[in-house]
């Protein structure tokens, strides 16, 4: 019986704070990070063949060789398989490329996910944790999705039972920023633990079964990728008005750049920040934030045959 193909989401992410916490051996960063997922998705649509990996993408910025982190996570799952079965993918991008979103992670970790499913190994994520820290550092985390503590490179993945309310309004970054940049500024600015963690006491009211703030978070490299990049530093002030301006809850950017995100406790006043960004020429897209639940459920876009 010929196999049809099969389409999944691949969803994006935040992280909600960040904090820079040491070194690890080999050079990485040690850090400490809550990820949210977010409803917006990259659709990939896998479609069985003899042999061979084929990657398709119309986005001009999505390398359609063996580069892309889903060939690779194609041919882990070969070896995972003990077969040379092919694949081909196609990758519909809506996630802005290099915004801090997670978006080529996601979408290799939604690889790792739909072969798991498709060739019947039935690993699970937990099965498939180690290939996916082969092939970076947030994927991991969307084997998972929804809330989650991310430790060391930000790989070491423990969900987090949160339920988070808030109104979210995501704003890209003007142009990419250099993750090395980042870092390196951050280095040069002294780098290392300076404060207190602001992630080790909103965990704590977690513990407590109490409503944590998610205001008292901190992003550690934004003031560093503000700092290499000027479009980057223009967007943030335009942002931090628009923040006070209509009661955000916290204003941050993801990762390491470039993409911002503002929190708000209603529709309206997030509906009003969008369009105050809008009249001065900076776009923004309305999302929500994904549960662990409905990440698992909503993984595979069900079609009528």
């Amino acid at each position: 019986m010929k196999m049809k193909p099969r389409t999944f989401r691949s969803f994006a992410k935040i992280n909600l704070g960040l904090e820079v916490t040491g070194k690890l051996p080999g050079g990485y960063h040690e850090l400490k990070t809550i990820f949210a997922t977010l409803s917006l998705h990259d659709l990939i649509t896998l479609k069985p063949r003899p042999r061979g990996i084929v990657i398709r993408s119309a986005h001009p910025g999505v390398p359609c060789d063996e580069t892309n982190l889903c060939h690779r996570a194609a041919v882990r799952m070969q070896s995972l398989a003990g077969h040379t079965r092919g694949v081909e993918i196609t990758i519909q991008k809506r996630i802005a490329i290099g915004g801090g979103l997670g978006g080529g992670s996601s979408n290799a970790a939604t690889v790792l996910r739909a072969l798991d499913s498709m060739w019947g190994l039935n690993l699970g994520p937990e099965g498939l944790v180690d290939a996916a820290k082969s092939l970076g550092a947030d994927v991991p985390y969307f084997l998972f999705g929804g809330p989650a503590l991310g430790l060391g490179r930000g790989d070491d993945i423990h969900p987090l039972d949160l339920r988070l309310k808030e109104k979210v309004l995501l704003v890209p970054g003007a142009g990419g920023v250099s993750t090395a940049a980042v870092f390196g500024q951050f280095a040069a600015r002294g780098g290392g633990p300076r404060r207190p963690s602001r992630i080790d006491a909103f965990l704590r009211h977690c513990e407590r079964g109490e409503s944590p703030r998610v205001a008292t978070l901190r992003n550690d490299l934004g003031p560093a990728a503000i700092a290499v990049s000027a479009p980057l530093a223009a967007t943030a002030r335009v942002l931090r008005a628009a923040a006070r301006h209509h009661g955000a809850t916290l204003a941050a950017m993801s990762g390491s750049g470039s993409s911002f995100f503002l929190l708000f406790e209603s529709t309206s006043a997030r509906a009003d920040a969008a369009r105050e960004l809008k009249a001065v020429g900076i776009p923004s897209r309305r999302c929500a934030f994904v549960s662990r639940q409905a990440f698992a459920s909503g993984f595979e876009v069900r079609r009528a045959d």
